[in-house]
C-alpha cells in the first residue's frame, strides 16, 4: 500500500540519517510524539512546536556548522501551528533549512515563495515523488520548500525513481498524439495530478505532462523540454494555485497557448468535466492565448 507523502517523507528521512549525519529533524507538529526519526536518532530530533520563534537561530546556527536541517510543520489537532506561518517558513528557508508542509503552504503561498532567492520549491505526488524529493534535497545545500499531501496516492507510484535516480524535470504520463495541435494537460501537486490522469483516462488523445519541481530554475528547464514536443498547455491542479503556475509557465513560454482548468478543485476526480471542456476550447484556439 502507497505511504501518503506526510509520511513518506517522514519514513525516507529515518533511513536517510541513517548514513547522513548532517540530517537533522526539527519537528514543530503540534501535539505529535510518534515521529519515527525520534525512535531511530534521539540526538538528532528536536521538537519545537512550543517555541517556534526560535527556530530560525538554531536552524542558521545548524547551517553554519554544516548539518542539513529539515524542519516539518506537521498537521495538529489543531492545525500547523505558529510553525505554518508563511513569514516563519520563508526565514527558515532563507537561513538554510528545508521545509515540509502538509496540506497549507507551498502552492498557497506559491507567489510569495517562488520570489525567494535560491530556494527550490516542490510539490511532489505520493509516496515515490516525496522520497525522492527527499533524497534529493538530503543531497544539497539548496534549502527546498516541499508540499506533502496527507493521504495516500498509488495512482501515481513512479516506479523510475529508484534511489539513486534523478527526478526529471518532466514527467511524462502521455505525449498525446504528436501532432502540434494537441493539447498538453500539465499538472501540479496531487490533486492536479488525480485530475489530468482521471481527464486522459476519457480523452486518450491528450498528453500529460507532470512537474515536480516549480521554482523558476527549474520552470525554465521544464519549459525548453515542453515546448519541444507542444504548444498549447492547460495547467491542472488544486484552485489555489493554478493561476500562478499558469503565469508562472507563460513567462517561460512567450509562444505558446497557456491557459488553466478553471474548475480543477481540492478534491479526487473533482474538476474532470470542466478540464475536458478547458482542453476541447485550448485545441480550438487558432491563435496562442497566454494568462
Amino acid at each position: 500500500m502507497s505511504l501518503s507523502g506526510y509520511e513518506a517523507y517522514r519514513n525516507e528521512l529515518t533511513a536517510l540519517a541513517r548514513h547522513d549525519g548532517r540530517v537533522v529533524c526539527l519537528d514543530a507538529s503540534p501535539g505529535r510524539t510518534d515521529h519515527p526519526f525520534e525512535l531511530r536518532h534521539p540526538d538528532r530530533f528536536f521538537g519545537l512546536a512550543g517555541v517556534a520563534s526560535a527556530m530560525v537561530d538554531v536552524v542558521s546556527g545548524m547551517v553554519a556548522a554544516g548539518f542539513r536541517p529539515f524542519v516539518c510543520t506537521g498537521p495538529g489537532p489543531r492545525g500547523l501551528g505558529p510553525a505554518g506561518n508563511l513569514g516563519l517558513r520563508a526565514r527558515l528557508l532563507e537561513a538554510g533549512a528545508s521545509v515540509v508542509t502538509p496540506y497549507a503552504g507551498f502552492l498557497e503561498d506559491y507567489q510569495v515563495l517562488r520570489r525567494l532567492e535560491g530556494v527550490t520549491l516542490a510539490a511532489p505526488c505520493g509516496d515515490a515523488e516525496t522520497r525522492a524529493v527527499v533524497r534529493a534535497a538530503a543531497a544539497t545545500d539548496r534549502p527546498i520548500h516541499i508540499r506533502v499531501g496527507t493521504v495516500p496516492r498509488p495512482y501515481w507510484p513512479r516506479p523510475d525513481l529508484v534511489p539513486g535516480a534523478l527526478t526529471r524535470p518532466v514527467a511524462w504520463e502521455s505525449p498525446g498524439h504528436g501532432d502540434e495541435d494537441t493539447v498538453c494537460l500539465v499538472s501540479v501537486g496531487e490533486y492536479g495530478t488525480g485530475t489530468a490522469r482521471a481527464a486522459r483516462a476519457l480523452a486518450p488523445w491528450l498528453a500529460h505532462a507532470h512537474l515536480v519541481y516549480l521554482d523558476d530554475r527549474n520552470l525554465a528547464v521544464a519549459a525548453a523540454e515542453l515546448a519541444r514536443s507542444h504548444s498549447r498547455f492547460l495547467i491542472v491542479g488544486a484552485r489555489t494555485c493554478t493561476r500562478g503556475m499558469a503565469d508562472a509557465l507563460a513567462r517561460h513560454l512567450p509562444d505558446a497557448y497557456v491557459d488553466i482548468a478553471p474548475a480543477a478543485t481540492d478534491g479526487d476526480g473533482n474538476g474532470v468535466t470542466e478540464t475536458l471542456r478547458a482542453a476541447d476550447r485550448a485545441a480550438g484556439y487558432g491563435v496562442r492565448r497566454i494568462v
